[in-house]
């Protein structure tokens, strides 16, 4: 499986080109935005090129994060994504990036902890402090969840808002690894109630309905009635609960301790089941799709930020994602595994490698902007998943 180590080295050249003295740079397509420094990019860049031991992308790791750290503003919240030569800092566009900031912390204590440099944290400390604090302020009700606005993550044309999935189980992972590096027991056990209300909310069932941990119980009783397992919710709000796939969720859902063993086969089997296309490997972000006539139709264009790109199976709406399917991929026990990272990384060579940011989920055409940094970072992810058995979370 000669492909396999291939695009493994071609992943990592992609990133060395995106290094600068700044930190990574998510395209050097510069388009919208793309020729910058971007938090969650840079981050899953940086952490891919901790996970492969190469130095040159630690470097660039390190820059990174020191220049979101830099623009960090006075509330602890992170830039979504910064040109340092121009001097321009953004937050979001219609509403900011919560997971910006959350990636920031994962990134900082994951650069300490795997690397086992104590001094790296030291010096993000206060820093990081002022992030948890951030975040804290967004449980709007003092719960423990993070509320999230539409748009407010890495899916920023989608329909997600409210309690997401995807941003809590990344609150979850930043409270764990910052509780490692302190070695605080308030923070420890407050992840291991952000991880309870995790389970109870997104995995239903009635023997948990008459807890303290459920968040709306008149929404929770409607939802068991809804629910089919074993995949999670996608979101709720308070009036409304949405069980559609969403596969970087589902994906960091497997990389968690936060279901049981058999729980995480069953929903990996069902996601491939649902959600996989038989002629093409890569996984969709979300799925199904929504078209014309469905009701979130309208809420889905009226999301659109420069122009309407989530027609039916492309970008957010069904478009696959080497970024997602990194992720998902890098859940799978090796020999199963093996399968799924060949024909990921023969779908990139067969494209010469472009390292799309997503693919057409109805054409299997390239689409948006090419040589993406985090498709390369997520093919690493994948590969020293299931190659070395390193698992990010």
């Amino acid at each position: 499986m000669e492909v396999i180590g291939e695009a493994y080295e071609k992943s990592k050249e992609l990133l060395k080109t995106l290094a600068t003295e700044s930190g990574f740079v998510a395209s050097m397509q510069d388009t919208t935005n793309y020729k910058r420094v971007w938090a969650r990019d840079s981050i899953i860049a940086g952490l891919s090129g901790v996970f492969c031991g190469d130095s040159a992308l630690i470097t660039a790791f390190e820059n990174s994060l020191r220049t979101l750290r830099k623009f960090q503003d006075e509330t602890g919240r992170i830039p979504s994504n910064v040109s340092v030569e121009e001097g321009k800092v953004s937050y979001g566009t219609t509403v900011g990036r919560i997971d910006a900031t959350l990636w920031y912390v994962i990134g900082v204590c994951q650069m300490a902890l795997i690397t086992g440099n104590k001094a790296f944290f030291i010096e993000f400390k206060d820093s990081i402090e002022k992030s948890i604090f951030y975040l804290k302020c967004l449980e709007l009700n003092g719960r423990g969840f993070l509320y999230i606005p539409q748009g407010g993550d890495w899916a920023d044309e989608y329909i997600n808002h409210g309690y997401v999935l995807y941003d809590q189980i990344l609150y979850y992972f930043a409270l764990t690894f910052y509780s490692k590096c302190t070695e605080d027991p308030a923070t420890t056990q407050k992840k291991d109630y952000v991880r309870e209300l995790i389970k109870v909310n997104f995995l239903p069932k009635a023997e948990y309905s008459g807890g303290s941990h459920v968040y709306h119980k008149a929404l929770y009783e409607i939802g068991l009635k809804e629910y089919k397992p074993p995949l999670p919710v996608a979101y709720f709000s308070n009036h409304s609960i949405r069980f559609h796939v969403d596969t970087f969720a589902c994906g960091l859902l497997l990389l968690s301790d936060i279901a049981p063993d058999e729980e995480n086969v069953a929903i990996r089997e069902k996601l491939v089941e649902l959600a996989k296309h038989n002629v093409f490997p890569i996984m969709p972000s979300f799925h199904p799709v929504i078209s014309q006539g469905d009701h979130n139709w309208d809420h889905l264009k009226r999301s659109a930020i420069f122009e309407f790109r989530n027609d039916p199976h492309e970008y957010q709406n069904g478009g696959l994602w080497p970024l997602v399917h990194g992720f998902f991929v890098s859940s799978f026990p090796k020999k199963e595994g093996e399968k799924k990272l060949e024909a990921f990384a023969r779908t990139l060579q067969e494209d010469g490698y472009i390292f799309p940011e997503y693919y057409s989920g109805k054409t299997f055409e390239p689409k948006g902007i090419m040589r993406h940094g985090f498709s390369a970072a997520a093919y690493i992810i994948a590969y020293e998943g299931v190659v070395n058995g390193k698992r990010l979370f």
